[in-house]
């Protein structure tokens, strides 16, 4: 890995942003620091920031106030090509109609890397290969895209994100279209990669997969990080009443560091 690609931590310093057409903010003052090495798991409500978190760090929005620091280096001093070997993202939307198959999707990872129309190299085909089976694509590698379900095309648009082989990794609801198997499937990938010391940062609704498989979660409230930290201190009954506005739970079975967790009350808002 070059000097480079090596990102220790990123931190979010006072940022705040809102949608033009949006008078609420989207972020205010978020003040956050993430240090390599971790998987964090992102929670949150709809509408509690998390998406536009995410855009903030990949350089995707402009932030209305505060800043985002690699290190030491305000992204806005990153050019896009560099950050694009610094730092990959899965987006929730993306395009289904492409005619491309699977394979040629997931090449489009090692784009970073390549000097324009150059051909894949030795390194490229091996990243490939391994982001395809990592994902659980092989089955389906040289079929068109659109033709895909919709759980496979969420799996080959991951595989993709993990062929591009950067030093951090995120997400935004990577398991939204995945059955259950493929959910385990992809969270144990995404474990492993962390242990080869990749940085995980994924966007997920179920409390659960972040409680077994994050390291830290960042748990987020209108526009705010209300609490952050490893998973026994953060998913507590206390902060997430507060956050959800629902009661929760706690469901102790053997073998597991977390009680599995249970919506069980009415919402306190409703």
């Amino acid at each position: 890995m070059t000097e480079e690609r090596n990102v220790q931590k990123i931190a979010a310093d006072h940022l705040s942003w809102k949608p033009a057409k949006d008078g609420r903010p989207a972020l205010k003052d978020v003040c956050l620091m993430l240090p390599a090495g971790e998987f964090y798991g992102i929670l949150g409500p709809n509408g509690a920031g998390k998406t536009s978190l995410a855009r903030q760090l990949l350089k995707l929005q402009k932030p209305d106030a505060g800043s985002v620091v690699f290190d030491s280096t305000d992204i806005k001093q990153i050019k896009r090509d560099a950050l694009a070997r610094r730092i990959s993202f899965l987006p929730q939307a993306f395009r289904t109609d492409v005619e491309f198959s699977a394979y040629e999707v997931v090449a489009m990872g090692r784009e970073p890397y390549r000097r324009r129309f150059a051909a894949l190299n030795e390194t490229d085909l091996r990243k490939i290969e391994e982001a395809l089976a990592a994902a659980n694509c092989m089955a389906f590698r040289d079929k068109p895209v659109c033709c895909l379900s919709g759980g496979e095309r969420q799996r080959v648009m991951i595989a993709r994100t993990i062929a591009q082989d950067t030093p951090w990794i995120v997400l935004d609801e990577p398991v939204s279209s995945l059955d259950v198997k493929h959910q385990l499937d992809l969270m144990r990938a995404l474990q492993r990669l962390n242990g080869q010391g990749k940085t995980i940062a994924a966007i997920l609704h179920d409390m659960n997969l972040a409680a077994s498989y994050c390291t830290k979660i960042v748990l987020m409230e209108q526009g705010s990080v209300f609490a952050y930290g490893p998973p026994q201190d953060v998913l507590t009954k206390e902060n997430l009443l507060r956050v959800y506005g629902v009661e929760f739970a706690f469901l102790e079975y053997k073998g597991s560091r977390m009680p599995y967790i249970v919506p069980c009350g009415p919402d306190i808002h409703g």
